[in-house]
């Protein structure tokens, strides 16, 4: 009787017991009376059901008719005392025998401090969420498998897609093209390491810089990100200007002052009586041809001026549209601007996209003014549209004389660095300028005598396909067209690429190459670039300067070089090859076989010493 009076009479928390098949009371501690304001007399004999308000008691049926039945069950509950008033308890229910007869004991745990405080911070969390809902700054939270669990308004209008789209989806099917970018490796790198992590990067499906932090928590990670695209555009700008007063300078220390000097000697002239009147005339022309000279400086230093600051304007307008049309636009009005020349359209796909069309418009125009230009003998030249690999390729054929190496070299140089770019021509510079904000490259096919291919590719983001209801498959974004297989028998590694490679593929590919070195131990791979389209310029120093020093100290000694028939994926290689660092022995080819060969050949001697 001693414990029974201690774990119940003496308990501060209200306990009761009642009868499991009439819910009647059979008995009751000090603590529920004071708390509910009923006599023991009055306690005693009341239904279990009188403790709650009516509207509730239903709650206590689904309980009570469930078909698990339970030895200790809890729960919450709203009860009502005898005054009326109504609070919150959590219920523990034991199954006893009281008496022989079949009963619950009930201990019942007033939570309205709880309740206080959950429905403050439920305020807080709503008052939280219309700031965050309020905000310019865009917020999202991942789950850690990468699963959007809070998407704010902000978000929507930054990145064009709404909350119900994405909540529950992972951020990586939701933005497959990311995947090989910097967004990528550091929100990665928050949730992996746990640590906050801060970045400035170019998100190119909407072609805007975010200014991105993420913090890991408990939950996953929170990301707010902030657009500083006029910033990176007032930077750019800048740059600009700045590279245009150097060339206005120079024109005007170099060509202006030539012309005038010589107005200024033949007025001179003139002025002093110095001429005899039969030579007026002679003096004349002499001044016309300077003015004209002098026309054309100025003319030239105004086309430049207008030209740059026509360039930040051209990517900036997005919209979804179909290239197939605005291609046909464009040969539309070459009929009547360019009657020399018919552009042959040939398209392979009907592409729907989203970026710049009138950035993608001046970069075919400035294609087409080149093509035309240069085949002055033909009466057409092509225009080809295809879909390779999740990117629009758009291609110009001329039938001129085609582009000498020393010259193809330069362009390539041209798209690369901004210094040389200018000795192209504005035309170009504006081709590398709308296809490098789109993400894309430019790369030139020509042979001598048989005329040039200018191409332009430009990725495929997920937001046209989704915008035109067109379901896409995330993993084409994420194939880094690679595949590394290991020749057990002549102990080499081999590397298949396909495709257009950039900066941050390449990257991968050659962290996964140092891996499988190390594991073979093995010192010779065959690097097959046979199958890749178009230019990776943006790595080439990459892979020299840092990716052979890493390859080299996992092992390599000897790398077989298979060229890409691509003029500019060979451009690049070559530089690649001599920005090396180090002293891995490669060897270039045109074929394939013929570097296995030579691998196979070498491995022999290797393996041979070694044994």
């Amino acid at each position: 009787m001693n414990n029974l009076d201690a774990l119940f009479y003496q308990n501060q928390q209200p306990m009761w017991v009642y009868a499991i098949n009439s819910l009647l009371i059979l008995e009751v501690n000090e603590a529920a009376i004071k708390r509910y304001g009923y006599s023991r007399e009055e306690f005693i004999g009341k239904s279990t059901r009188d403790l709650r308000p009516v509207e509730d008691i239903h709650l206590l049926e689904e309980i009570l008719n469930s078909k698990e039945p339970k030895d200790i069950y809890e729960s919450e509950f709203r009860h009502v005392t005898k005054s009326g008033a109504i609070f919150h308890v959590e219920i523990q229910a034991y199954d006893i025998a009281y008496n022989d007869i079949p009963a619950k004991l009930i201990q019942a745990q007033c939570i309205e401090a709880k309740k206080d405080i959950q429905g403050k911070l439920q305020l807080t969390e709503s008052k939280l969420n219309r700031l965050l809902d309020s905000t310019t700054i865009g917020f999202y939270q991942l789950d850690p498998n990468g699963n959007i669990t809070y998407w704010n308004n902000a978000a929507e209008k930054l990145l064009g897609y709404n909350r119900e789209y994405v909540l529950g989806k992972n951020i990586w099917d939701v933005f497959p093209e990311a995947v090989h970018s910097d967004f990528y490796t550091y929100i990665e790198k928050a949730c992996t390491h746990k640590i906050n992590v801060e970045f400035t990067e170019y998100f190119w499906p909407i072609q805007r810089w975010f200014f991105t932090n993420a913090y890991p928590g408990e939950d996953g990670i929170l990301v707010h990100f902030r657009d500083v695209t006029h910033i990176k555009l007032a930077q750019e700008v800048l740059l600009e200007k700045i590279e245009q007063l150097k060339e206005i300078s120079f024109l005007n220390s170099h060509y202006i002052r030539k012309p005038v000097a010589s107005l200024l000697g033949l007025t001179n002239l003139i002025k002093d009586n110095v001429i005899r009147p039969e030579e007026f005339k002679e003096i004349a022309e002499q001044v016309q041809a300077c003015s004209y000279e002098l026309d054309d400086v100025i003319k030239t230093i105004n086309k430049k001026v207008n030209d740059g600051d026509g360039l930040k304007e051209l990517a900036f307008e997005m919209a979804e549209f179909c290239i197939n049309d605005l291609l046909k636009d464009v040969i539309c009005d070459y009929k009547n601007t360019h009657p020399t020349h018919r552009v042959v359209f040939k398209a392979s796909a009907n592409i729907m996209y989203y970026g710049s069309k009138h950035g993608i418009r001046v970069a075919v125009e400035n294609l087409l003014d080149n093509a035309i230009k240069f085949s002055p003998y033909a009466d057409h030249v092509v225009l080809t549209l295809s879909k390779v690999n999740q990117n629009a390729v758009v291609s110009v054929q001329d039938f001129g004389e085609g582009i000498d190496s020393r010259v193809l070299n330069k362009i390539f140089l041209g798209f690369i660095k901004r210094d040389v770019s200018r000795e192209l021509g504005e035309g170009l510079a504006k081709v590398s300028t709308v296809t490098r904000r789109h993400h894309g490259n430019v790369w030139v096919e020509s042979r001598p005598g048989k005329g040039t291919v200018f191409s332009v590719r430009l990725p495929l983001s997920t937001m046209s396909a989704i915008k035109a209801g067109i379901k896409t498959d995330c993993n084409s974004y994420r194939d880094p067209g690679l595949e590394i297989t290991y020749d057990e028998e002549n102990k080499y590694l081999r590397m298949d690429w396909r495709g257009f490679l950039s900066l941050h593929t390449i990257k991968a590919g050659c962290l996964k190459l140092c891996d499988l070195l190390k594991k073979h131990d093995c010192k010779m791979v065959l690097n097959n670039n046979a199958n890749v389209m178009g230019s990776w310029e943006d790595a080439a120093e990459w892979v020299g300067k840092e990716c052979f020093p890493m390859l080299e100290e996992a092992g390599l000694q000897f790398l077989a070089w298979a060229y890409s028939p691509s003029t500019f994926s060979r451009l690049s290689a070559d530089m690649a090859i001599r920005a090396l660092k180090g002293n891995v022995v490669i060897k270039t080819f045109n074929d394939k076989d013929e570097a296995r060969q030579w691998l196979e050949e070498v491995g022999k001697a290797v393996y041979i010493d070694q044994d």
